[in-house]
């Protein structure tokens, strides 16, 4: 990583300039210890005490922390969310000190919508069996009016991520999938769309794909297994839009008109937690988008973050300045 350009890129802070739409979920770290348990004289079962209790944004809520993280603090967004206890939480959480962004997320006021939530229980430090919350659409209407949202904060911006998280999320209507590809192709000569996404991967024409290497080749070629490379390549001839592949520790690619770059990870021997990795990178690689960098040294940027997060254990990890310019020394 050339550490000039990583300092120049923090330096840059685009503020106001890169915006998130997706799905908006909350990760929750339940420390549990069973041994305290009691049983419990309603049921006769015994209990699963819960000694400490973490919250963090999810899915697209955590590309927004990874942002703040790099110090961007207006960052307009779009998406849903239920009027659970969780939903109020991540409304707070995301709005905060920026009011003005607060019309943008819509809340869902119906018995059946809950805010996605994923309940991570941890037994001494380990990850156990998840328990998730919220996997019901939104409806037609409900996902036209985040997209008029969406549209008023749209031509403010250098960089939106699009982010896709659950099959059962915001990108599962296709009356949404059309309207938002209609949307991409209107301002992407303006607007650069970074898509994350696990489904829905061929909706967005025009739209820069950020997949990992199993994905790809699923997309490139139906199944998994295909090297990246050659999965990117087939993407590209295919489509004619630009995309990057993550390969976790074998690093990354880059492809565009111009040709193939590969990027390396950054090399790290100690233990890793690979949760919110790829939402670091996505934020790093917008970001650098964002502030001006190439596609290779937004991706490279990407990579700094990503290798950061990975060594943040049991929680949703974002990275800091410092704590990137620390790693490239």
């Amino acid at each position: 990583m050339d550490k000039k350009i990583i300092e120049n890129l923090l330096a840059a802070m685009p503020q106001g300039k890169i915006g998130v739409i997706g799905d908006f979920c909350t990760d929750v770290y339940w420390d549990i210890q069973p041994e305290k348990g009691e049983v419990s004289l309603e049921t006769g079962l015994t209990t699963i005490p819960v000694t400490a209790a973490r919250y963090s944004p999810g899915g697209a809520g955590n590309i927004v922390a990874n942002l703040r993280g790099l110090q961007v603090t207006k960052i307009p967004c779009a998406g849903a969310l239920g009027s659970d206890p969780f939903g109020l939480w991540m409304r707070d959480v995301l709005i905060g000190n920026t009011p003005e962004y607060s019309a943008a997320l819509l809340m869902i006021d119906r018995p059946d919508y809950h805010t996605p939530v994923y309940c991570k229980p941890l037994l001494n430090s380990v990850e156990q069996p998840r328990i998730d919350l919220g996997d019901t659409p939104l409806t037609d209407a409900e996902a036209d009016c985040v997209l008029d949202e969406l549209e008023k904060i749209l031509p403010q911006l250098k960089v939106l991520i699009v982010n896709g998280q659950l099959t059962c999320g915001i990108h599962h209507g296709e009356q949404f999938r059309e309207r938002f590809a209609g949307i991409v192709k209107k301002f992407a000569p303006q607007i650069k769309f970074v898509f994350d996404g696990r489904d829905f991967l061929d909706s967005y024409p025009k739209a820069t794909l950020k997949i990992n290497a199993s994905a790809a080749s699923v997309l490139a070629f139906g199944k998994s297994g295909f090297a990246p490379e050659k999965s990117g390549r087939a993407i590209l001839e295919r489509t004619g839009d630009e995309l990057v592949i993550t390969d976790g520790e074998n690093g990354c690619y880059v492809f565009e008109s111009g040709g193939t770059t590969y990027i390396p990870a950054i090399r790290y021997d100690g233990p890793v937690d690979t949760v919110g990795a790829g939402d670091s990178f996505t934020a790093g690689f917008a970001y650098g988008l964002a502030a001006g960098a190439s596609m290779v040294d937004a991706a490279a940027f990407g990579t700094c973050c990503s290798a950061v997060t990975i060594r943040k254990l049991n929680q949703t990890g974002t990275p800091s300045a410092a704590e990137i310019m620390e790693i490239l020394l």
